[in-house]
């Protein structure tokens, strides 16, 4: 197991489904869409099981949660580069529609199949996070999934292995690291570049605690096709996704 720096929980999000009005940039008209993306930081202790952290929902339940993705986390390590990009004061925790903000660990350390302790919470890494189009709406930037797209960082999804409760400010440690040789950031790579990869997207597929939805998303050599989870080029801008 490749050791990690000391790592921790440092904020914790829930959020459930709002409607907002905003214009879209495209036909400059003000439209309504559903997300739970803008969530609520909490200083408690929440309940955590294979549906998620209590408290949290989503809009979307066909792209977003379920056993695969019950859980999205985020490096605040990446705050700082995109506070320059994005060029605003502050970036915080939340800033991309995570449920767990973190320090010492990102996508370079962070392999699928990690298990991670954090309390009593045991959890398993499934799959990359793959930016969708409420991302750029709340940033009211269009191009911010293909940046994200670009950078590799995406931040990552959990399963729940073992039921529990944590707070932020609770200590990190890694427990299990399956598969030394696919962190998230190469995992990313390699999914969204396959047609240049086709032995390795094949052997990523192989691996069996990677998410459903990656397994059956598309046929080797085809995912490099795919749009991040719809951006702001989706022309159905009021369905929930």
């Amino acid at each position: 197991m490749k050791p990690i720096a000391r790592s921790q929980l440092d904020s914790v999000q829930i959020g459930k489904p709002r409607v907002y009005s905003q214009t879209n940039p495209r036909s400059n008209k003000i439209e309504e869409w559903i997300t739970s993306f803008n969530k609520t930081s909490v200083e408690h202790w929440v309940s955590v099981t294979t549906h998620g952290i209590d408290g949290d929902e989503q809009a979307d339940k066909k792209n977003h949660g379920g056993i695969d993705k019950a859980v999205l986390v985020y490096s605040a390590k990446h705050f700082d580069y995109w506070k320059n990009q994005l060029g605003v004061t502050t970036v915080a925790p939340g800033a991309f529609g995570e449920n767990l903000t973190v320090s010492g660990i990102d996508e370079s350390t962070v392999c699928v199949g990690d298990q991670f302790l954090i309390n009593d919470v045991l959890l398993e890494v499934s799959q990359p996070r793959q930016p969708c189009w409420k991302l750029a709406r709340h940033w009211q930037l269009p191009e911010l999934p293909k940046q994200v797209m670009q950078t590799g960082y995406c931040g990552w999804y959990c399963r729940v292995i073992k039921n529990g409760r944590f707070k932020p400010k609770t200590p990190i440690a890694r427990v299990t690291n399956p598969y030394p040789e696919w962190p998230i950031r190469r995992a990313h790579q390699v999914f969204h570049q396959s047609s240049a990869n086709p032995g390795e997207l094949n052997e990523l597929l192989s691996l069996a605690v990677l998410s459903a939805a990656w397994k059956t998303s598309a046929e080797p050599g085809e995912i490099s096709k795919t749009k991040p989870d719809g951006d702001w080029q989706n022309d159905d801008v009021n369905k929930e996704i």
